[in-house]
């Protein structure tokens, strides 16, 4: 879990902009090692992650519009619970879910500038269960300017940046996808079952060991880290739950890629060096050293309907001190080196020990399992670019949203436990029409303790960019 794709505070996407391909069944509903490390994120470490994708429309959206998607969605493979295991080694298996959560409207209306601080209560009001459900629901709220905010929030568990996607453009095509388990005899599941899926497991976990063996250990990455951050000492407010901070912020697309342009660089690339000068400006790494940063992306091939399916790459951003003040001004560097990251993945010449042993971990029972997370650290950096998303994505309901945003929220982490997983940030990054949007999520509570303070740090960077944020 200490890998950039399997961070406790993250929202591993797909490529956004990418129509999702046609799904066809997959041979099983257990669930997978990825699946696996986002259950025991909410059941064993106590922190749900959600997953939260919220629409600014610039009129007025008929709660019927959006329910009749709510309703389309339920019908497809998004609407699952967990089952757990009657056998010491089995997998987890899904069953569908029967009913869905009634999309939630607020019952008044409410300012532009009050926005975030609605979303944020969203989170609270459904308990994502895993096993009891429901683990998606749909809010939306009417603003004081005629406008609409609807925020679709979904466990991790239950998807990726990948399946969430992919099960809302089908719903709102009218497409019906298959839904999982794919047999009666699935659906059903007995306890001869998981004594036979513990059996698979373990000769996978065999085989696994073998080949962790074999592969030795993957090269070190020379640059600033989580895990090379010092362990820090007990504090008195360790068990107070922290309202981690967030800054969502917009800016006109034609300025975000006119500041590209001048770097020479990529909107990735320049959300990655955004992402570090935060850290920089914060104090939580050193300029004139690199900084380890994570970039997932979606490993979901035509007809997947795995929950999770996004692996991700590490790549070392080189940093400097510029007239008193850290930056990373080379943009050429961060494109190259993900590029070739990214190509060493998807040709399977990277070397990934966690593969070889997830069979094992997944098999290990929650009890054993707890002591061993009290290590997990989260990523220093993490960007999740996800482009210019599917045209039915940005205009479920009939009328195309102005802007997007993107994040996940670690429900009732406390700042002790934020301080132990040592993370840094975590930011999100689309394009929607002529805005661009920047989502930023702090995991230091004694660095940047407040959205406020996150707030002023982003507009310090950007305007070091010749950009200026319009926060949500």
């Amino acid at each position: 879990m200490g890998s950039e794709r399997r961070g406790v505070v993250m929202l591993p996407p797909a490529s956004l902009g990418a129509r999702p391909a046609p799904f066809t069944p997959q041979p099983t509903n257990r669930l997978t090692y990825d699946d696996e490390v986002f259950l025991r994120t909410a059941t064993v470490i106590g922190v749900p992650v959600v997953a939260q994708s919220a629409w600014r429309f610039p009129a007025e959206i008929p709660v019927e519009a959006v329910q009749e998607v709510v309703e389309e969605l339920a019908r497809g493979p998004l609407n699952r619970l967990v089952v757990r295991p009657r056998a010491i080694g089995a997998r987890s298996r899904w069953v569908p879910a029967t009913t869905a959560e009634p999309v939630r409207l607020h019952p008044d209306r409410i300012k532009p500038d009050q926005v975030m601080a609605w979303l944020d209560t969203t989170a609270d009001e459904v308990p994502f269960d895993p096993v009891a459900g429901p683990l998606w629901a749909f809010f939306m709220a009417h603003t004081t300017d005629g406008g609409t905010v609807v925020t679709y929030n979904a466990s991790h568990i239950v998807c990726d940046g990948g399946m969430k996607l992919g099960a809302l453009v089908a719903a709102v095509r009218r497409q019906p996808l298959p839904r999982l388990p794919m047999t009666e005899a699935e659906a059903e599941g007995t306890r001869k079952d998981d004594r036979r899926d513990a059996r698979t497991m373990a000769r996978a976990a065999a085989r696994g060991l073998r080949a962790a063996r074999k592969a030795g250990k993957p090269p070190v990455l020379e640059a600033q880290s989580s895990e090379k951050r010092p362990l820090p000492a007990p504090q008195p407010d360790d068990d107070v739950v922290q309202e981690v901070a967030f800054a969502g912020a917009d800016c006109p697309a034609e300025e975000w890629n006119a500041a590209v342009e001048r770097a020479g660089g990529t909107s990735n690339a320049l959300q990655v060096a955004i992402s570090v000068e935060v850290l920089l400006e914060a104090g939580i790494v050193r300029p004139g050293e690199p900084v380890k940063m994570s970039l997932p992306v979606s490993m979901r091939g035509e007809g997947d309907l795995r929950s999770n399916a996004t692996s991700g790459v590490s790549i070392a951003v080189e940093t400097e001190l510029r007239d008193g003040v850290g930056r990373v001004t080379d943009l050429a560097h961060i494109r190259e080196r993900s590029k070739k990251e990214f190509s060493a993945l998807f040709k399977g010449t990277r070397p990934d020990p966690i593969a070889h042993i997830a069979p094992l971990a997944q098999m290990i029972p929650d009890r054993l399992a707890k002591p061993l997370l009290k290590g997990v650290v989260t990523p220093l950096g993490l960007a999740s670019n996800l482009g210019r998303p599917d045209p039915d994505f940005v205009a479920p309901f009939g009328v195309a949203a102005d802007s997007i945003l993107f994040r996940a929220l670690a429900l009732g982490a406390t700042r002790g436990e934020l301080r132990r997983m040592r993370g840094g940030v975590t930011s999100w990054w689309s394009e929607v029409g002529a805005t661009c949007t920047f989502g930023i999520r702090a995991l230091d509570p004694d660095a940047i303790p407040d959205s406020e303070r996150l707030k002023e740090i982003v507009t310090t960077v950007y305007g070091r960019w010749g950009l200026v944020p319009a926060f949500w």
